[in-house]
């Protein structure tokens, strides 16, 4: 969570008295050591810094304004704090300072994202940090570069500068920050598990160091692995002795992230009303969008609210932003990943470009040298030059590669192999235009895996994961080539079947279905196989839309599981 992205607290008016000349250093220090911690007395001493009068040398004037940059990106006013942070990081006297600056403007270029120029940054940055003279300063400059790389999903680099803050951290201080950079970098992927010890570590620290914003952060997450793993009531335990804390804060993604995991654990819970009524109000709080990239567990209960309650008109529309939101989070980390790679070949090129020039500055003097040997120097030359352009080809490939498997990553489920639920809809939507053209018939399939959770608790996640993989495996062999599956989460499939009508896509999948029922999938398991339930929707009666079809197969897939599971219905049925 970008603690940067908070929207500022609710402050009235401070009294506030022109500051003698020698309060001046002091009253700045005090507020850069505070601003987290008291953040209330934090802006009344900006108030106060800037009253008419307030003598401030230009060192002081660079500190101040690095600190009203500080306040713009915390408060999230970006518009007024990004200009100020460039002109300190760009332009100060003191190059400590430029680094507190760069490394607060890291998180305004990611949030904005200006991901390339953020990694440019974050380089030039590194390289600072044996020169930066102040600890505290070095230990803040780690501490922004460790949050971005973990953003890109380079969890080792961010795991190295999170460890080198527990190394400049001041003789006493206490570990909160360095183990909640930690927990952000362990858990860059969102999949950690819920007894990882750096939870309790992050939490217990910061707790103890009276930090209770990063304690929530963590908190927070906690709460969401809880509902994810399926242990809604440990979760909802947790979030109610959050809510007094977070909401005395006031601090608003928190505010919000606390009444999209209520909501969520709810959901999980089987409480449908308390899931609709916290999600709601997560909503409510954010009328302009500012928080629409955190919307993706409210869109989905919400939309499976509406859905279970038979309103398939407000299901299709939050189901719509739903998969808007997860298109977004795709694409961001797609972008992020792909900035950072692109600035580590520049940086690449950029070595290569002055190894080039060291070797043919070498040649030349060694041409001056032995003018007698001229024929000796010319194939000197030739072979220095071959052995560059050969380094060039070699990068050249090495970094193709690196491409051609990120992207394969990023559209690729990475536990069965089959496409992951953004780029299944992608493919969706391009199989459907493809077939609208020539009016082909197109059926679509939602299939869920009966009573997977207790599969689960009764085997362990490791069966539950080997069920998944031997069922997408089952099913790829009853599959044709032009037919595009997907996993759209947990044990949640998605089929399209191109050139099908109705009747034929049924028989697809009634097929698949008596295959999974006879087939053991997983060591350990019973002898017999596992039941699904489909649903299953076509072109014919709900158009090459890709929401009409998804909310006409799932409203089938509804009722396949109310009416016994382990059977097909399609959207013809009225059941």
């Amino acid at each position: 969570m970008c603690l940067a992205a908070m929207t500022p607290l609710g402050l009235g008016p401070a009294a506030a008295s022109v500051p003698a000349a020698g309060d001046t250093a002091a009253l700045l220090e005090q507020a850069y050591a505070i601003k987290t911690s008291n953040h209330a007395r934090f802006v009344q001493l900006l108030q106060q810094l800037h009253q008419p009068g307030t003598a401030l040398s230009a060192d002081q004037q660079w500190r101040l304004r690095y600190l009203d940059g500080w306040e713009g990106s915390f408060t999230g006013d970006y518009a007024k704090a990004e200009p100020l942070l460039r002109d300190v990081a760009d332009h100060a006297t003191d190059t400590d300072l430029q680094a507190l600056a760069a490394g607060t403007l890291l998180n305004i270029l990611a949030i904005s994202h200006h991901y390339e120029e953020a990694f440019e940054r974050a380089d030039h940055l590194a390289a600072q940090v044996p020169q930066i003279r102040e600890r505290k300063v070095a230990y803040v400059a780690l501490s922004q570069l460790s949050q971005l790389m973990a953003s890109a999903q380079q969890s080792e680099s961010a795991v190295t500068y999170a460890r080198q803050m527990m190394q400049f951290a001041e003789p006493g201080q206490s570990m909160c920050r360095p183990y909640v950079y930690l927990f952000g970098a362990l858990n860059a992927k969102g999949d950690l598990p819920t007894t990882a010890p750096i939870f309790r570590q992050a939490i217990d620290a910061c707790t103890a160091s009276g930090e209770p914003m990063f304690a929530d952060t963590v908190e927070l997450d906690l709460a969401r692995r809880l509902a994810e793993t399926g242990k809604p009531q440990a979760a909802l335990e947790l979030l109610r002795r959050l809510e007094p804390t977070v909401n005395a804060q006031g601090f608003q993604v928190h505010v919000y992230v606390l009444r999209s995991d209520f909501g969520y654990a709810y959901w999980m819970s089987g409480d449908a009303a308390n899931a609709k009524r916290w999600a709601q109000s997560a909503l409510a709080m954010d009328p302009k969008g500012n928080f629409y990239g955190l919307a993706e567990y409210v869109y989905r209960v919400l939309y499976e609210v509406a859905r279970k309650a038979g309103d398939y008109r407000t299901a299709l529309e939050y189901y719509q932003h739903y998969r808007d939101v997860l298109a977004r989070s795709v694409s961001d980390t797609q972008a992020i990943a792909l900035a950072y790679h692109a600035v580590q070949q520049q940086l690449s090129l950029h070595k290569l470009q002055l190894a080039e020039l060291g070797k043919h500055n070498s040649v030349l003097e060694l041409q001056q040298a032995l003018d007698r040997q001229q024929i000796r120097a010319s194939r000197l030359q030739m072979l220095l030059l071959l052995t560059v352009l050969a380094s060039v080809v070699i990068w050249l490939v090495r970094t193709k590669r690196s491409q051609l498997r990120f992207q394969k990553l990023a559209r690729r489920d990475g536990l069965t192999g089959i496409l992951n639920h953004p780029h299944f809809l992608a493919e969706a939507e391009r199989g459907l235009r493809d077939a609208e053209k020539s009016s082909r018939g197109v059926c679509l399939a939602l299939i869920d895996l009966d009573h997977f959770k207790q599969i689960n608790d009764t085997y362990g996640h490791a069966s539950g994961d080997a069920v998944i993989v031997g069922m997408v495996a089952l099913c790829q062999e009853h599959l044709r080539s032009i037919d595009v599956f997907g996993r759209l989460g947990g044990e949640e499939f998605g089929l399209l079947l191109p050139d099908c009508s109705l009747e034929q896509g049924r028989e697809i999948v009634d097929r698949i279905r008596l295959a999974l029922a006879d087939a053991p999938l997983a060591e350990g398991q019973p002898e017999r196989g596992v039941s699904a339930s489909f649903g299953l929707a076509c072109t014919s009666h709900s158009g090459y839309d890709l929401a009409a079809l998804m909310a006409g197969a799932d409203a089938a897939l509804y009722r396949a599981k109310r009416s016994g599971r382990n059977r097909v219905e399609t959207e013809l049925e009225d059941g």
